[in-house]
Order: structure tokens, then sequence, then C-alpha cells
């Protein structure tokens, strides 16, 4: 005779936490069995717990996936056929380990935000303002990450970025972030895709418009097929890539502190010369002989800091990730740690370098009426002014390579947030939205997510059109990176709320036990609120200053901030959602849980090359009754 846990229907609310009406309650049920059985364990997204037991030994397989489901999941052909298409089981696969934690992260991140925003950095702050802009910015980097980090390391599911706003504040916000960073994400899948068909205007730049059209093409198809095969496939081939992006950016910035060294046509050695005098920093703010004096330049200083946020958008995919790790506990917060400080010491080093070799007031620059390629980026500026002639074609390969990755990441992205929004919805409860909550038999990756988070991505086609077209992509860019300083800057808040509730829970966050202890809290939490919020509201201030009025720089500064407003205020309105009070807030839905005993630690850099090897059993033979638990079959 054995013991098996079977969850309480859904309808169930325990009265301590009205935010969540559903936690997972086992009772216990007698199940008839004979010969040994074997249980592994992993978690299970559906029930809300990292719970998930497998009979590895048990037959009739079939049968039991067609048994009565305590959700309510409806039986017949018709289900099979788009349970077929849609996935048949609702937890995702778990196999990223650390390395794959880390450089997926750095994938998403390292795109053609430096690039693109160093060159506009360096126009409007020269010199000192583009190290201050990267260095402040890294600052409020590292104050945000140490929130997401602290919170999912305890508790790690799908979709934390706006579960945890959800848990820690109320549901309307947790809505609220997860539209904000869904778009964010999947308007980024347009808007690299088409800058990735720009850059590769730099060798051929009399293209016809159906020839960039089919780039376009082919660049969207490569990347849902890979998001497609699997997030195992998937963080093996962003493990490759990030390594790459990453020797790129450690190259050219080599390749500035050579050129600045006297390795240029001239040899001449430029030292420090971009850094005194009329180069430190413009006398106006780009060009405006009205703004100029210490107004002029504190102005310039301050456009800098949404533009390198620009740059830094992206790090906090690491959280998406956590839901799909081997070992979430143990990994994640050096993974969390890892991903910003590599990102802040590449963008603080390169743009330190690249400033000793192009001065603020050069002509090649990006201006607003720039069609960007990789020549208006400053490394291929130093490279050609010091007469290199094949490495700025190589670089700009390299800038398409950066590109097309941060894309293939944004749609992983994309979709694990729509998972995590739509899990645990049945044909019952939201007949529209349950597909978006189920993940395929084979590859474990939600498919229908994937799908419709590439419903901006036809936009990229409009690099063929006209420039008036280009400028929609445009605003829809801009908005996406004030989304992503609003959901920064909710982390924040979640997480001071998540600390003083702390106190009302049994959890001791100077325990041994306890997962990961961020440094200087709360008040790394408060800097990083009041950072994100003064930069998103101060971004656009010259749209009412500069003459005549651009309505399309008012709409990418706020269009989003009215959004964000509107979608939170609405959804409290209509549901009349209440701030979850610090004592009823929910630390333990996923911390019964067990997971499987993660194998000691090498050390960082060897766990960063370390790949898995398979592991060979043999399958034990074994009979018994079974049962399910959200469609796992269970002894």
């Amino acid at each position: 005779m054995a013991r098996s846990m079977s969850p309480v229907p859904p309808n169930f609310s325990p009265s301590h936490s009205p935010q969540f009406p559903y936690h997972p309650t086992f009772e216990i049920q007698e199940v008839e069995m004979s010969g040994p059985a074997e249980f592994t364990t992993g978690r299970s997204s559906s029930l809300g717990s990292r719970h998930h037991f497998a009979n590895k030994g048990a037959s009739n397989v079939s049968e039991v996936e067609r048994d009565e489901s305590p959700y309510g999941d409806p039986q017949g052909p018709i289900y099979d056929r788009l349970d077929y298409w849609f996935g048949g089981r609702m937890n995702l696969e778990l196999c990223l380990r650390r390395r794959h934690l880390i450089m997926i992260s750095l994938s998403g991140t390292i795109g053609l935000g430096l690039v693109l925003s160093s060159s506009k950095v360096l126009r409007l702050g020269g010199s000192t303002g583009i190290i201050l802009a990267y260095t402040i910015v890294g600052f409020v980097v590292a104050a945000v990450m140490s929130c997401i980090a602290e919170m999912v390391s305890l508790i790690p599911e799908p979709g934390a970025l706006s579960l945890m706003p959800k848990r820690f504040v109320d549901s309307s916000l947790g809505l609220t972030v997860g539209i904000t960073y869904w778009y964010t994400s999947a308007m980024q899948i347009a808007s690299l895709t088409t800058t990735c068909a720009e850059v590769s205007t730099y060798w051929s730049r009399d293209l016809l418009d159906i020839d960039l059209g089919w780039r376009v093409t082919v660049f969207l198809l490569v990347i849902i097929l890979i998001n497609i095969l699997g997030v195992k496939t998937f963080g093996e081939i962003e493990h490759f890539c990030s390594w790459l992006k990453i020797v790129l950016i450690v190259v050219l910035t080599i390749i500035s502190l050579a050129i600045s060294s006297g390795a240029n046509r001239q040899h001449e050695y430029y030292g420090t010369r971009y850094w005194r005098g009329q180069y430190k920093i413009p006398p106006n703010f780009d060009g405006d002989a009205n703004l100029d004096g210490a107004l002029g330049r504190l102005l310039s200083i301050w456009d800098c800091f949404t533009s390198a946020a620009f740059a830094y958008t992206g790090v906090e995919i690491v959280a998406m990730t956590a839901a799909e790790a081997k070992y979430p506990k143990r990994d994640f917060p050096f993974a969390a740690r890892c991903t910003w400080i590599i990102t802040v010491l590449l963008y603080v080093s390169s743009v330190l370098f690249v400033s000793l070799c192009v001065s603020w007031d050069n002509s090649q620059l990006l201006r607003p009426s720039s069609h960007f390629t990789g020549a208006v980026s400053p490394f291929v500026i130093a490279m050609k002014e010091a007469g290199i002639a094949v490495l700025p074609g190589i670089a700009n390969a390299g800038f398409l390579f950066c590109a097309w990755t941060a894309a293939n990441t944004q749609l992983y992205v994309a979709s694990r947030t729509l998972y995590g929004m739509c899990q645990g919805m049945t044909p019952a409860s939201n007949p529209i939205l349950w597909p978006l909550g189920r993940t395929r038999k084979k590859s474990g990756a939600p498919a229908m997510a994937i799908v419709v988070s590439c419903i901006f991505a036809p936009l990229a086609y409009l690099v063929c059109a006209t420039s008036n077209a280009q400028k929609l992509v445009s605003v829809f860019s801009g908005m996406a990176t004030i989304g992503c300083l609003l959901v920064w800057a909710s982390q924040c808040l979640a997480f001071i709320r998540f600390y003083f509730g702390l106190k009302y829970s049994t959890h001791d966050r100077t325990s041994p036990t306890y997962p990961y202890q961020s440094a200087a809290q709360p008040v790394t939490a408060i800097f990083g609120l009041v950072a994100c919020l003064l930069i998103v509201l101060f971004n656009g201030w010259k749209v009412f200053y500069v003459k005549p009025f651009k309505i399309q720089d008012f709409l990418a500064a706020y269009l989003w901030v009215i959004i964000f407003i509107c979608i939170y205020t609405g959804h409290k309105l209509w549901k009349k959602t209440e701030i979850t009070p610090l004592r009823d807030m929910d630390y333990y839905s996923f911390l019964g849980a067990r997971e499987e005993p993660a194998p000691p630690r090498k050390g960082p850099i060897r766990d960063l090359f370390e790949f898995e090897r398979p592991i060979i059993r043999s399958k034990p033979r074994t009979t018994g009754t079974r049962s399910t638990i959200s469609g796992v079959s269970t002894v």
C-alpha cells in the first residue's frame, strides 16, 4: 500500500490570502501498487508548487491521460487535436543550468543598444557624459537586479516579473506589469529585426525593397524555429552566441585602446586628448545656442540617461529563466549577480576606451536624421579614421549578429511572460487564453505563446516602406524602453513591500538556509525606484521646449506611461482589487516543494563551461494503479 497526493480542485479558496484564491492543498489517498517505484522530483507550474512526481515504470500512459480531468478540461477527438497543436501539458521543461541562465540574459542585453546608444550619448554628452551615464545607470541596474535576485531566489516561478508585484503589491499592478513587459519584449522583436535589415545594407546600399523583405522573413523564421524547438536547444544556442558577443565587445574595446595608443595611420598618440578642454562635454544641448552654459550641459547629461537605459534593457531577463532552471535555488542568485556585473563592466569599459578615439563633434555620429547602419557606431568610426580597411566590415557583421540573437532572446522572454500570465487557465475558466498556458509534449515550449508573441513582428516589414512608416517603429521602440523602466520600478516597489512583509512570515534573511540576501536593503530598492521614476518622468522634457512640437517624440516618451496608468486604474476599478496587507503576503506557494539535490559547485569559472553529461538508467519493471496530478502520471 502506498500513498499519493492529489490536489484539491481549484474552487478551494483558503481564507488567509484573498489575493491568491488557489493554493495547492493535498489530500492523502491509498493506492495499490506492486513492484519497486522510482520517483523523480521537479515542478508543476499549474499546481502553483514545484512538486512533480513521475512513475518511470508504469505503462498505458495514454489511458491515464484520457482520465477525467479535475480542472474541467474537455475530452474527446476535438480536444485531442487542439491538445496536439497547443500543447499537452502545463509545466515547462526544467533543464537550464547556471551557464544557460547567465548567457541567455547576456544575449538579450548585449544587442545593438550599446552600439546605437553609445553613438547618441557620445554626441550629446561628450566623453564626460557617456561615462557618467553608463556608470550611474549601471548602479540603477545593480539596485534593480539585487531586488529581483532576492525575490526570485525565494520564489522561482514562471512569469516572475509580473507575479512578484501581484504577490506583494496587488493583482492590478501584476497584470499591468505583465502586459507592459510582454509588450516590451514583443515590440523589441520587430525593432531588432528592422535593425538587422538596416545593418545588412552596410555592404549593399542599393538594395531593392523586396530584398529587404526577404531578409526580414528569413530572420523571423529562424528565430521562431529556434524557440519552437524547445528550451534545451534554445539554451545551448544562446550559450554559444553569448560567448561570441562577449568576445566581440572585448575585441572592440582592445582595438579602441590600441588606436588611442598610436595604432592609427598617423601613428599619433591620442591619450586623453578627448577627455580634456572643449572635448569633455558640448558647450550646449545638441547644438541649441539657447541652452548653453551650465544648464545646457546638465540637460545634455540628463538626456544621456534614457539612451544608456536603452542599452541596459534586458538585464532582467535572467528572472524569466528561473522557472526552467534545474537547480534554481542554487544557481539563480549567482546568475543574477553575474549577469549585471558582466554587463556593467563590458559597457563601461567599452565606452571608456572608445571615448579616447572619437570626439563628440564627429560628424559621423548618430543624429536624428541618420539612417542606422554600423557606420554610425563610434567603434567603426574609430577604425575608419585609423585607416583600418577590413575591420569595419567585420564589426558590422558582429553588430548584425548581436541584433539577431537579441531578437531571438526577446521572443523567448515574451513567450514566457505570456505563459506565466496564463498558466493554470482551463477551457472552463478562460476558453480564449487557456492555450497560452500550455506547452508542447515533446519540446516543452509554449508553442501558442510563442506564436502570439510574434504579433508585432510584421511591423519589421516597414523597413521596406518610406521613412514616415519607419518612424512608427521608432515610436514603438521608445515606448518599449520606457515600459522596461516602469517594470524595473515595479520590481523595486514589490521588493520594498516584500522586505517589510518578511517580519510577519517565518523567514529570516540572516538564516543560512535563506537562498540569497541582497545588500543594503531597503535603501537599495528605494534608490532604484526613485531613479527609474525620475528617468521616466523627465526623459521627454525637450518635447515641451524644442519648437515645433513633435508628436512622434511625445508618444515615444509618454504614451506608455499613460497606458500603464490606464490599465492599472481600469483593472483596479473593474475588479475592485485592494493592496495586499503585509500580514497576508504569500511567501510559501513555491517553497514547500522539493527539488532534486543539487550537486556541489565546481567554482564560478568552471560552472560557465560545464556541460551536463547524459545519465543513462535502466527502466525498472513496475506495475500498479495510476493516478494523475495535473496531467502528470504518478503511482
